[in-house]
Order: structure tokens, then C-alpha cells, then sequence
């Protein structure tokens, strides 16, 4: 039974204020045992105590991450209530407080921006790279249109580097052995050249074989091939003036988990075997009409291929920041970056061992970026205000060659998108007393997208085969480097749009560690150009959130609780069409979405050596007026009809999540510490797919447990780590849409993984 919303809250409540365990934060403290210690966030560009920042974070830093086993994006959801995972190909499906990145495709951005050191992230491929010698990662959740602009509508994730220190010479190496013969290894060294001038290099590797099952001719994929590396220098140019210089390079390579998907799954059908996303029925064989009949689309983690999804994803990165303490009260900090990003990798057609039908899919992106900020601190009155400006050239093409026994295809389409971005914003808080502040925010955000798109073949304009194209057979490279590209007019736009975004809220010190807040927000996500040359309007989020942070009982209790009321209009969806004579998606404005929730994190430390934590998040989140068009009527051949789906939940959006954490630190002396772990994880069902009425794409509730102990030195310069994740071993659906053929495509997540870890630092 779902609560109507007011009922649902009052509910929640009494549960939570009668529970005496939940949370999800995590302190080690030196020399054995726990504790409760401050933890510093810049969520709102200014460095903070998180318990007295009045928007609802999570933040982890490194030692809590390890302990999660969070090495990239895809656990991040284990551990902060109101958030959930998915993905597709290289590309992260972020989905918060009932907000979801379905489509990150072509024109289109996650709902949730993605920063790393301060810098923005325009492609959700970009979100899946290694974590690696990283300080803290900060989740925001609720639009930050105010203080981080476009495409924060639902939130923004922060991951922070660490940076090089001037006090002493230290180092460190970590490797661990896991399942699917993965090994990984990260280390890093700092370096003190004087006084004033200091130098870090961190570097990451990855190897794996496959973890999905290919029966097929080609090769399994998720295989890893992993190469970062990062070098910074901090100089302290005077007392009051630090510059950082960061340089990054990733080498992703191997085998890709898929472009749409990974895999295949079954397909609904209605009493007469015809596709129905009402079907009761399933058909679990491969459609496509020149496949093999017989597939493994029962089967998660198991694909039949002929093809080798291979991967290369690469980027590079320089990020400057200098800071100037200008007087005790005003501060300014200047973030300049340039980074170029590039992502090729390709997939079997017909999802079978049949030849003939590839995919390929490339993305390349090269970002400049400029912000300034000013911080001004005095006793009743804070501001934040800046300037922004970025420039996102965007490269993004699929393309296919297929031949017999299929018919013959060609398909090629590339489309640049190049994007200009101004933002000017402003914040203040306002002390009416010593414990009641007002807040207020604005920015005001322009941005012009400048589209042409490209249609590419493999023959010359007399029909004659290309250089690298062995006609009806194969394709020597890839299109994007054979293919003739003709400049499609037509299919090209030029799209402006500016907006406004907003914040208003209160905070007060009702007790000593205990801060009550309340707020309005509201956020933007980016239109867009199709590849058709149709446009998509922007999206837009307002949000309501009150709250506590507390500490009780001598710092051994902390209580972080958020009420919210979202409401996301305009909202876009996926419509299956038909260009060129292939089947592909585009964007279309499709309706609104309405969430209230729940989420609370606490902690509890019994002894000085018993730690228990949990995070729990409760929503009701439903479709407003919103629609799509059948996605399974293009192959059966019926007339194309519309699906109401105003009072479905929306994907990735669970009714209840819990999430549990307990530990105990003993104490062996001479012999160090041994810290065991459990921590599990429970999501009810929820939906993977914009069309949420059939039953294939709809993910079951499930648990997954990990547990992992951890042996300490007792110079704590040496740690080794036996551990298990997903004891349970459950197949956990990421992503489900439809493609060519009514073909069911999914992806699922990262499946039991268990394995040793070792480190040591000086």
C-alpha cells in the first residue's frame, strides 16, 4: 500500500524518531577505536563543518570510501540514502530523490552535475573513471542551481583530489587481488622541494578479465585495462596566496559492458505472442529476424557474441586553482581547467553469435573553463558570489555496418555540439541573531548550443567502396575513420536558453549540536538539439527541505534527517524512430514528476570501539502529466500509440532503502588491530526503464551484504583486507530500454566480488 504523501511523512517520522540506530558516516580514529570528528565539506564554496551546513550532504573521505569499498561511482548509492545507480556503456545513469539520467546520450546531461576538484564533468561517460588518491567525495542533494548552475537540477557529486604538502616526505602503495583475476594497485608520493614549494604523484591500474559470460566467438566482456595517473604542484607564492596545479591522465581500456546495454533480457508479449508492454507473457529468445533463435536473454551476466565490445576512453586534464586570502573576511579562489576526453568502443548488432552486425559509438569532448569566486566573512553578514564561463566542444557518433545475412546498412550519423556557458551568482547569509540566520541565492545562467550534424557512408558518391571496406563482409577500423561525412543542413540548429535559479532559506542553532534548516531551491537541466535536428526544452526542478543535524550524548550519537518535496517539469523521454533508414532514439519533452521523502543518517558509537551506522530514505515519488510513445509497436507493425503513464513511480526510484554498517575494533597490543565489518544494503523494487509498465525491466527488492576484515599494524603504516561484496550474489538490473526489433536491453550491475587487500604508507 502506498501512503498518500502527508500520511507517508508522519509515518516515517514516528519510525525514525523511535529508532536508535541509522546513518552512514564513518570515523577511525587514531590509535584504535572510533569517534566522531569533524568533517570539513565546501558544498557551498566555503569550507564548512558539514553538521553546520543547512542542505542535506553526504560526504565520505578516503577512509570511510575504503571501508564502503567504493573505488568508483557505482557504490555510492550503498551509502547515501535518496541515491541510486545505474548505467549503460561508459556512462553513469545517477538518479536522486526521484530524478533519473535515463538519457545521457548525444545532446543530453546527467541530472546530476559531476565535479572533480571543482571542475564540471559535461559527459556522464566521464563519471565512471577509477577514484585514486582522492581526500573526500561530497553528494548534494536537491537542485544547486543557485551556487553550481546548469545541470545540477537534481544534485551535484564533488570528489576532491588530494593535494601536495610542504610539512613532510610521505608515500603510500595499495594492491588488491579480487574476482575475475582483477588486480588493482594505487600509490602515491609527496615530495617537500623547500619550505613553499611541494610536488605529488598518485598513479592507478586496473586488470581484469571479463565478468559477463560471452559463449560466443568474441570475447567476454567487462574486461579491465587501466592506466592514471596524477601529478600536482602546490606553491605557497606568499603568506596569502596558494596555487595548485593539477595533471591528470586515464587510459580506460579493455572490453565494454555494452553501448544501449550489456545484454539482452525477455521480452513482454500478450496471449497471441505479439510485443505488449501490458503482455502477461515473456518471450526470451533473440528477435532480430536473422539471429540465431536460441539466446541467453534469461540469463544475466551470459551473452552469445560474435563480436569483441572493445574500449578505449582516455582523458586528460590540467586544473589551476589560486587562492588569495585578500584580509581576514574576504577570500578569492580562481579555477581554470582545460580537459579533453575521448570514448570509442563497439558492440554486437543482433545480440547473437550470428556475423554481420556491428555498432559503433564515439564521443569526444574538449572543455575550458573558468570560474572566479569571491568569499566575503564577517560577523552578521557571509557572501559567495562569482563568475562562470565554459566552453564544451562535443563530438558524438554512432554508426553501424551490417550486412548479410542482415540487409545492408551503412548507418552513420555524427553530430558536434558546441556549447558556450556564462553564469553570474550570488549568495548571502544573513545573522538576525547569534543563532538565526536567513539565506539567500541567485545566478543567472546563459548558454548557446551551436549543432551540425553529419551523415556518413561507406561508399563514394559513385557508389564505390571506401579505402578500408570490404563490401558485404567487414570493416577494416572503424567508420568514424573510413566513412565519407557529408554535412547535413538540415538536421542542424543553433539553440539559446538562459535562466534564473534561485535559493531561499533559514537556519538556527536551536542547541548546541543541533541545527535546524529549512529551504527552497530550484534548479535547470540543458536543452538541447536532436541529431534529427528537432530540439528538446530544458528541464527544470524546484525543491522544498527542512531538517536537523545533531550530536547527542557526549558526541556519540549523530542524527542528519531531511524532509523534501520535489517537483521536476518538462521532464524529457526517449521516442524510437526511424532516420535513414535506421532505427534510433531521440529526446522529447515528456512531463513532470512529483517526490516527497524521507532520508535519515545516524550513527552510534556504543563503546569507544563498537560502531554502528545506517541510512535510510523513504519517497513517494509518482509521474505527473507525462507520456511516451509505445516503444513495441514498431515491430509489430500496429499503429503507433501513446502511453499514459501520469501515477507510475519513475525509474530509479524506490519506495524504501536501507543501508546498515557495524564494526568492532579490537585491540591485539603488540600484534596491532583487527577491524571486522558488515554492512548491507536493502532497495525495494523500482522500475529501469521510462516505460515502467512492463513487467521484464522492473528490478525485484533485494539485499546485498559485505563483509570485510581489516588487520591494522600497530605503527598503522601497514593494513591488509580480506573481503566479500554482494555475499548474496544478486543480479541487480541497471538499465533497461528498448531498441530495433522490440529487443529488450539491459545492463546489470557489478555482480559478487570478493578478494585481499594490502597497503602501506609512510
Amino acid at each position: 500500500m502506498v501512503l498518500p504523501p502527508k500520511k507517508l511523512i508522519a509515518a516515517q517520522l514516528a519510525m525514525i524518531l523511535s529508532s536508535t540506530l541509522a546513518g552512514s558516516h564513518l570515523a577511525l580514529a587514531q590509535g584504535g577505536g572510533f569517534a566522531l570528528e569533524e568533517v570539513i565539506v565546501t558544498a557551498q564554496k566555503r569550507e564548512q563543518n558539514l553538521q553546520d551546513v543547512g542542505i542535506s550532504v553526504t560526504a565520505l573521505d578516503s577512509q570511510a570510501m575504503d571501508r564502503a569499498g567504493i573505488v568508483d561511482v557505482s557504490r555510492i548509492e550503498l551509502v547515501t540514502p535518496g541515491v541510486s545507480y545505474g548505467f549503460v556503456g561508459s556512462d553513469a545513469k545517477i538518479a536522486i530523490r526521484g530524478a533519473n539520467s535515463n538519457n545521457t546520450f548525444a545532446d543530453n546531461s546527467a541530472v546530476a552535475g559531476f565535479f572533480i576538484d571543482g571542475v564540471y564533468r559535461p559527459r556522464a561517460s566521464q563519471q565512471t573513471q577509477a577514484f585514486f588518491d582522492v581526500e573526500r567525495i561530497e553528494v548534494l542533494k536537491g537542485p544547486q542551481g543557485t551556487l553550481y548552475g546548469r545541470n545540477t537540477f537534481a544534485g551535484a557529486v564533488n570528489l576532491y583530489t588530494n593535494r601536495p604538502d610542504t610539512e613532510a616526505l610521505s608515500g603510500g602503495i595499495k594492491a588488491s587481488a579480487g574476482k575475475f583475476n582483477k588486480i588493482t594497485t594505487e600509490g602515491f608520493i609527496n615530495v617537500p622541494i623547500t619550505d613553499d614549494f611541494a610536488l605529488r604523484g598518485a598513479f592507478n591500474t586496473k586488470d581484469s578479465d571479463g565478468w559477463i559470460d560471452n559463449k560466443g566467438a568474441g570475447e567476454d566482456l567487462g574486461q579491465d585495462e587501466a592506466r592514471n595517473f596524477r601529478v600536482s604542484a602546490l606553491w605557497n607564492a606568499t603568506d596569502s596566496v596558494d596555487v595548485t596545479l593539477r595533471l591528470a591522465s586515464t587510459s580506460e581500456k579493455g572490453t565494454t559492458a555494452g553501448i544501449f546495454s550489456s545484454e539482452g533480457t525477455c521480452q513482454p508479449i500478450n496471449a497471441n505472442g505479439i510485443t505488449d508492454a501490458y503482455g502477461d507473457f515473456t518471450n526470451c529468445l533473440n528477435p532480430n529476424p536473422a539471429a540465431q533463435p536460441q539466446s541467453f536473454f534469461d540469463k544475466p551476466q551470459t551473452v552469445s557474441y560474435d563480436v569483441t565490445t572493445d574500449r578505449d576512453n582516455s582523458e586528460d586534464s590540467a586544473t589551476l586553482h589560486v587562492a588569495w586570502d585578500i584580509s581576514d573576511t574576504l577570500s578569492f579562489l580562481s579555477i581554470t581547467s582545460y580537459t579533453e576526453f575521448d570514448s570509442e568502443f563497439e558492440m554486437d548488432g543482433e545480440f547473437s553469435n550470428t556475423a554481420g552486425y556491428s555498432y559503433y559509438w564515439d564521443e569526444e569532448v574538449e572543455s575550458v573553463t573558468q570560474e572566479l569566486q569571491l568569499v566575503y566573512t564577517g560577523n552578521v553578514l557571509t557572501l559567495t558570489g562569482g563568475l562562470y564561463y565554459s566552453e564544451d566542444e562535443i563530438g558524438f557518433g554512432f554508426s553501424q555496418y551490417r550486412v548479410d545475412p542482415q540487409s545492408f546498412s551503412d548507418f552513420a550519423d555524427y553530430q558536434e555540439i558546441d556549447t558556450t556557458t556564462e553564469g553570474a551568482f550570488l549568495q548571502g547569509e544573513f545573522s538576525v541573531t547569534d543563532t538565526f540566520r536567513l539565506i539567500a541565492g541567485i545566478r543567472y545562467s546563459d548558454e548557446e548550443k551551436d549543432t551540425a550534424t553529419f551523415s556518413g557512408s561507406s561508399t563514394d558518391a559513385g557508389g564505390n567502396p571506401l579505402p578500408g571496406v570490404n563490401p558485404g563482409v567487414s570493416l577494416d577500423g572503424r567508420p568514424i575513420d573510413i566513412y565519407q561525412y557529408t554535412l547535413r543542413p538540415e538536421r542542424s540548429a543553433t539553440r539559446s536558453f538562459d535562466d534564473v535559479t534561485y535559493k531561499a532559506g533559514v537556519e538556527w542553532d536551536f542547541m548546541d549540536n543541533i541545527l535546524l534548516y529549512a529551504n527552497y531551491s530550484t534548479g535547470f537541466l540543458s536543452g538541447g538539439v536532436n541529431s534529427d535536428g528537432t530540439p528538446f526544452e530544458q528541464q527544470d526542478s524546484e525543491a522544498y527541505e527542512a531538517g536537523i543535524k545533531s550530536r547527542w550524548v557526549d558526541d556519540t550519537i549523530q542524527l542528519n534527517l531531511a524532509v523534501y518535496s520535489n517537483e521536476y517539469s518538462n521532464l524529457t523521454t526517449q521516442e524510437l524512430i526511424v532516420l535513414d533508414g535506421a532505427n534510433i532514439t531521440r529526446t522529447v519533452n515528456g512531463g513532470e514528476i512529483e517526490t516527497v521523502g524521507l532520508e535519515v543518517e545516524i550513527v552510534w558509537l556504543p563503546t569507544d570501539n563498537f560502531y554502528v551506522s545506517a541510512g535510510m530514505s523513504f519517497m513517494d515519488n509518482e509521474f505527473g502529466e507525462f507520456g511516451v510513445s509505445n516503444p513495441f509497436e514498431q515491430a509489430n507493425g500496429q499503429v503507433q500509440s501513446f502511453i499514459d503513464l501520469e501515477g507510475e513511480t519513475p525509474p530509479w526510484a524506490p519506495d524504501v532503502t536501507i543501508s546498515l554498517m557495524l564494526a568492532y575494533d579490537f585491540d591485539l597490543g603488540s600484534a596491532g588491530r583487527i577491524t571486522p565489518y558488515l554492512q548491507t544494503y536493502y532497495s525495494d523494487s523500482y522500475n529501469t526503464d521510462d516505460v515502467v509498465t512492463y513487467s521484464t525491466q522492473e528490478q525485484d527488492s533485494y539485499t546485498k551484504t559485505d563483509f570485510r576484515v581489516i588487520w591494522t599494524s600497530p605503527s598503522e603504516g601497514i593494513t591488509a583486507e580480506a573481503f566479500i561484496e554482494n555475499i548474496e550474489d544478486e543480479d541487480v538490473l541497471a538499465r533497461t530500454n528498448v531498441g530495433g526489433n522490440d529487443l529488450v536491453q539491459t545492463s546489470y550491475l557489478y555482480p559478487q566480488n570478493y578478494g585481499v587487500k594490502f597497503s602501506y604508507n609512510f
